[in-house]
C-alpha cells in the first residue's frame, strides 16, 4: 500500500499495481483474453446492477488496463482515468463527450496538427463548429464564445511553438460559463504539471510519448472526474471500440515506473541544448520556455515543477525549408521521424510533417516558420547531442 502523501517517484513505481494475490508474482500478469467466465453468483450480481470487479468482455475492460488507469489517475491527482488505443482516440472521445451537433468548441490555432484536422475536417461534417484563437487568453475567449460553446480545448505546451498559457484565468472564465476545459498534457506529463490542480476539467495524453517513453506502442489516456470518465467508458468508448491492447497497457505500466527519472534527464538535456544554441550564428531563434527571454517563461515558472521546462526545443535555422532539411539530413545520431518523448533524440520539420496539411500562410501565422526544426531531446549524453547538431548545422556552410 502506498504511504500517505507519497512522492511522485514513489507513486510512479507503486501506484495501481500490487503483487498477484494467487501466485505472489511481484509483477502482475498480463491478461491476454477477450472474454471472461461468468459464475451464477457473478451473473446474479451483474443483472442486479452490481458490476464491481466483474469482467465480461475485453471491449469493456481488462485487469491490465485497470492497473494502468489507476496509476495514471494517481499520477495526475485525478479520481478516474480511461486508457484508449491512441492519443487521437483520447482527443476525440473527450471532445465528443461534451458536444453534439450544433455545438461549438474554442481551441488555439497552434494546436497539434492531428487535432487541427479533427476539428476542421471531421467534426465540421457532423455539424460541430469551432473557432481558433491566436492566443489562449480571456480576451480572445470573450471574442470567440457563442451561446453554443460547450468546450475549450487547449494544450499545456503548444505543439510546436511551445507556448504555455496562463491556465488559471482560462479555467475561471470557463467555469463561470459552464464550459468544459480539456487540455492535452502530453508535452509536460504529470511529472511537470498536473492540470487538475488548477481546475482544468479533463486531461488527455498521447501515452505513446512520455507516459510510455520507449517508442514501442500507440496509446492514449483520458483523465478527470469519475462521472465524466464513466460516461465515456459506458457510452462512446464501448460503441466506437478504441480499446488498448493488454500488452500495450503492460508496457505503458512498465514505462511509467521510470517516468520521473526520464523526465529529469529530458528536461536537463533540453535546457542545456537550448542554452548552447541560443546564440549560434546559423540559428535565427531558439524556442524553449526555460530561457528567460522566452515569452512563455513566466508561465512555465508559475505552473511547472521548479527547474523543469520540458524536453522539447524548437530550433529556427536561418533560411527556409531547404536549409532546415539540410541540417536534419546531416544529423548522424538524432532520428528524423514523427513522435516525441522517446529515449532517443527525435527531430521533425513541422512545415512538412505534423503541420504539412495546413495552408502555408495560415501555418506561418501560427508562428511555425518553414525553417523550424522540432527537437525532442532524448536521454543520450548532452555533449553527444550537441555535437550531432553542430555537425548538422555545419552542413549549411558547405
Amino acid at each position: 500500500m502506498l504511504p500517505e502523501n507519497a512522492s511522485f517517484a514513489t507513486q510512479a513505481v507503486h501506484a495501481g499495481q500490487a503483487p498477484d494475490p494467487e501466485t505472489g508474482a511481484l509483477v502482475a500478469p498480463v491478461f491476454m483474453t477477450s472474454t471472461y467466465l461468468f459464475t451464477p453468483e457473478k451473473m446474479e450480481r451483474y443483472l442486479a446492477g452490481d458490476k464491481a470487479g466483474i469482467f465480461t468482455y475485453g471491449r469493456s475492460r481488462n485487469p491490465t488496463q485497470n492497473d494502468l488507469q489507476k496509476k495514471v489517475a494517481t499520477l495526475e491527482g485525478a479520481p478516474a482515468a480511461l486508457a484508449v488505443a491512441s492519443g487521437m482516440a483520447a482527443v476525440s472521445l473527450a471532445i465528443l463527450n461534451c458536444v453534439r451537433h450544433g455545438d461549438h468548441i474554442i481551441s488555439c490555432h497552434t494546436v497539434y496538427g492531428g487535432t487541427h484536422a479533427l476539428l476542421t475536417k471531421v467534426f465540421t461534417e457532423f455539424g460541430i463548429r469551432h473557432t481558433f484563437v491566436k492566443k489562449m487568453t480571456v480576451a480572445e475567449l470573450d471574442r470567440a464564445v457563442t451561446p453554443e460553446t460547450k468546450a475549450v480545448y487547449f494544450e499545456t505546451v503548444n505543439n510546436p511553438t511551445l507556448e504555455i498559457p496562463d491556465f488559471e484565468p482560462i479555467v475561471k472564465w470557463a467555469k463561470a460559463r459552464g464550459i468544459t476545459t480539456i487540455i492535452d498534457n502530453t508535452f509536460a506529463s504529470p511529472y511537470i504539471f498536473r492540470p487538475l490542480s488548477v481546475g482544468v476539467d479533463v486531461v488527455i495524453h498521447s501515452s505513446t510519448k512520455y507516459i510510455n517513453g520507449h517508442g514501442d506502442l500507440i496509446g492514449g489516456m483520458i483523465v478527470g472526474q469519475a462521472d465524466f470518465v464513466d460516461k465515456i467508458r459506458s457510452g462512446i468508448y464501448q460503441e466506437l471500440g478504441p480499446v488498448p491492447a493488454p500488452m500495450n497497457c503492460y508496457f505503458t505500466l512498465r514505462g511509467l515506473k521510470t517516468l520521473h527519472l526520464r523526465m529529469r534527464e529530458h528536461c536537463a538535456n533540453a535546457t542545456a541544448f537550448a542554452q548552447h544554441f541560443r546564440n549560434h550564428p546559423l540559428v535565427e531563434r531558439v524556442v524553449f520556455p526555460g530561457l528567460p527571454e522566452d515569452p512563455s517563461h513566466a508561465n512555465a515558472v508559475k505552473y511547472f515543477r521548479p527547474g523543469c521546462f520540458g524536453g522539447m526545443v524548437s530550433l529556427v535555422v536561418k533560411g527556409g525549408v531547404r536549409e532546415a532539411q539540410t541540417v536534419i539530413n546531416n544529423l548522424r545520431m538524432a532520428h528524423y521521424c514523427v513522435s516525441l518523448g522517446d529515449l532517443d533524440t527525435l527531430v521533425q520539420q513541422p512545415a512538412t510533417m505534423t503541420h504539412g496539411k495546413i495552408d502555408p500562410d495560415e501555418r506561418r501565422s501560427m508562428g511555425i516558420p518553414d525553417s523550424m526544426i522540432r527537437v525532442s531531446l532524448g536521454v543520450e549524453d548532452i555533449d553527444d547531442i550537441i555535437a550531432d547538431f553542430e555537425h548538422g548545422l555545419a552542413a549549411l556552410k558547405a
